[in-house]
């Protein structure tokens, strides 16, 4: 009795121990869809033609920026994770017709099965931008009965449709990301039908596919927690929400337009947690970088430095650790509590932070790596399982090592748990 006891924890702790290790590539990938990486780089921000911007190129993704090297695909296998999220920019499958649109299935079918030939799972993800106006979700998603919507939904049921046939437990679909839209109880209502006409699109294409499904709102966690699950209680699905608290600190250095966001360009070296570094540090860093900004002229210089000091300031004074962290997700999880939701259902589909690498000035080392650490865990913790953003891409938020590598940020793979070069 107890020698077949050891020899059965013997076999618990080898198959323990092959779980953990990464497979071989070429390995068949598993279905697990636990650990993560968003793909941005290669079917998304198509190519428009230049002498009419509102119109694709029949060959859109047909260009060696939209590669990424098989040493990449294979490092990323080796680090530990299962899967990648791959984004699809809809626009072009919208527009084009006839041979190209032919072309664009059989390009992002190749593009499935190189990943899973490398050992990854594959969760596909119709991602629109803003480059093409007609097809960015903030101008066509108002109504369930506006006709690009419409059109939206044939687009879901015909690649979900693609995806089946594939007939693969490892890959998965994601008809939407981050819908900008449910600020109010009317739209959130009108966002709930919405989901559920997109699920059942899919589904008429892939009864049986792993689904992801979001709240509105950005596909933040208050989205998540307004969606009403029941309706999809029997299906395949995994509930899905992003995170970047606090915006101060995970964009620090990007550049945006946004009213509410134009000092980020400024901010560097803000702190995780806030407390761990005098505010006056973080404050005068803040100075610094916009009196070496070019171009300014001295009195737009002042009130920049007063405007970014004063939204850094507030930032700041929010005080924010890892015991916000934990209080989101427990949110999260006890939406989950309510609708009969099992954890392992919940997907933390983006997460990432700017860091400071070649010409990106962005956060310290020791704060990138603590608030990685925090939200992965806490992740795991809840049994959530992660996708984190992005492996490649410009801005800051990247996983290689540099712009153009094949290889992954050590401080990014032990922050995550994963393995180190």
């Amino acid at each position: 009795m107890i020698l077949r006891l050891l020899l059965a924890l013997v076999l618990l702790a080898a198959a323990w121990s092959a779980a953990a290790e990464p497979a071989a590539a070429g390995a068949t990938p598993q279905a697990v869809f636990r650990r993560g990486v968003g793909v941005h780089s290669m079917l998304n921000w198509a190519q428009v033609e230049p002498a009419d911007r509102t119109r694709y190129r029949s060959a859109p993704f047909d260009a060696p920026a939209y590669d990424l090297p098989d040493a990449l695909i294979a490092n990323v296998r080796a680090a530990g994770f299962d899967f990648v999220r791959l984004t699809v920019d809809p626009g072009p499958f919208l527009q084009l017709s006839g041979a190209p649109r032919e072309a664009l299935d059989a390009k992002l079918l190749g593009t499935v099965r190189r990943f899973l030939a490398a050992g990854l799972a594959v969760m596909v993800n119709l991602h629109a931008n803003s480059q093409v106006p007609r097809y960015d979700s903030v101008n066509w998603l108002h109504a369930a009965d506006s006709p690009v919507f419409r059109d939206y939904l044939a687009l879901v049921e015909r690649t979900a449709r693609l995806l089946a046939g594939l007939n693969s437990p490892a890959v998965a679909f994601e008809p939407i990301n981050e819908p900008p839209y449910g600020y109010d109880a009317a739209s959130v209502k009108r966002w709930q039908a919405m989901a559920e006409m997109l699920h059942a699109a899919v589904r008429r294409g892939a009864p049986d596919m792993l689904v992801v499904l979001t709240g509105a709102r950005g596909g933040n966690r208050h989205g998540l927690l307004a969606l009403d699950p029941t309706p999809f209680r029997g299906s395949r699905v995994r509930y899905s929400f992003h995170y970047y608290e606090p915006y101060a600190f995970t964009h620090q250095g990007v550049v945006s337009n946004q009213p509410n966001a134009v000092h980020w360009r400024y901010v560097s070296d803000f702190p995780y947690p806030t407390a761990s570094v005098p505010a006056a540090f973080v404050l005068d860093t803040v100075k610094a970088n916009v009196e070496a900004e070019p171009g300014l002229d001295p009195m737009t210089r002042r009130r920049t430095v007063a405007a970014a000091r004063s939204r850094t300031a507030a930032a700041l004074a929010e005080g924010f650790d890892r015991r916000q962290i934990d209080a989101a997700f427990d949110e999260v999880a006890a939406w989950a509590a309510r609708h009969g939701v099992d954890r392992t259902q919940i997907f933390l589909g983006e997460f990432g932070v700017c860091r400071t690498y070649g010409r990106y000035r962005a956060s310290d080392p020791i704060s990138y790596e603590a608030w990685l650490r925090d939200v992965h865990e806490a992740a795991e913790a809840r049994g959530f399982t992660w996708s984190v953003w992005a492996l490649t891409g410009y801005g800051g938020m990247a996983l290689v090592s540099e712009d153009g590598a094949s290889t992954l940020d050590g401080a990014s793979l032990r922050a995550l748990g994963l393995h180190g070069p």
